[in-house]
């Protein structure tokens, strides 16, 4: 596993990605071989009437999970900024991201990406 080096990139491809999250911690994203991912923003919006939780898990590797957010609140009916641009971060090829909801469907994850490759 090697990482493509960004700066002879052939290909940067700006995306949008979303999710509604459950009580298990589920993959929403697995980098493909020879693509970085360049994570400008995540922000999860909670559609319910009642408080809910939010984990958020890195893997530079694939396999090893660390965690972005843990059990962060989302008050009723707000939106939580989790990442901007001014902090992005890169996430190497096979590297992945996960997360979870304390509430069944409360919680919906929207993030913006640019697939370097």
């Amino acid at each position: 596993m090697a990482n493509p080096n960004i700066v002879a990139a052939t290909s940067i491809l700006g995306n949008t990605g979303v999710a509604t999250l459950t009580t298990s911690l589920v993959t929403f994203f697995t980098v493909p071989s020879s693509t970085v991912y360049k994570l400008n923003s995540i922000t999860v919006a909670n559609k319910s009437a009642s408080a809910a939780t939010v984990d958020l898990t890195v893997s530079v590797d694939g396999t090893n999970d660390r965690y972005l957010a843990y059990d962060i609140n989302v008050p009723a009916a707000t939106t939580l900024i989790i990442l901007t641009k001014d902090q992005s971060i890169y996430v190497p090829e096979t590297g992945t991201m996960k997360a979870l909801a304390s509430a069944g469907t409360a919680l919906d994850l929207v993030y913006s990406y640019e697939a370097i490759s």
